[in-house]
């Protein structure tokens, strides 16, 4: 770097100016990019009240991208039911339970059994 010029000058004329607006499109075109074990699978699009979700099925697991803007979401009683709800009406089988954050969740289906109210947890089991 030349003595007298800043390093941001030096960086805006090095390559580097160009590399920034690529790495700012990668990190935010990422946002309902699957999983390594759901990679290949077709998503599909679902919206319950105010929240919308991208599912990808495979096997009796689904997941579950949120990809509406919320306040403050949490992986409550309420966003855990819409996502229930969303997977239901999706695929036609009752889920097992649900897994995950508020961004990111795994649902497991029990399709063949009676239905009833999926168990919303924390984490893996």
């Amino acid at each position: 770097m030349k003595r007298g010029k800043g390093w941001l000058t030096y960086w805006m004329h090095s390559r580097g100016m160009y590399r920034f607006p690529v790495m700012v499109f990668l990190c935010f075109s990422a946002c309902a990019v699957p999983s390594p074990q759901f990679m290949g699978v077709d998503p599909v699009q679902a919206e319950v009240q105010q929240s919308r979700f991208v599912l990808r099925r495979k096997g009796n697991l689904v997941e579950v991208i949120r990809v509406s803007r919320e306040w403050a979401p949490r992986l409550s009683e309420a966003l855990g039911r819409r996502a229930e709800i969303a997977v239901e009406e999706t695929y036609g089988c009752p889920v097992r339970d649900i897994r995950g954050d508020a961004a990111l969740m795994i649902a497991r289906l029990k399709c063949g059994r009676p239905d009833d109210l999926a168990v919303i947890g924390y984490g893996p089991k």
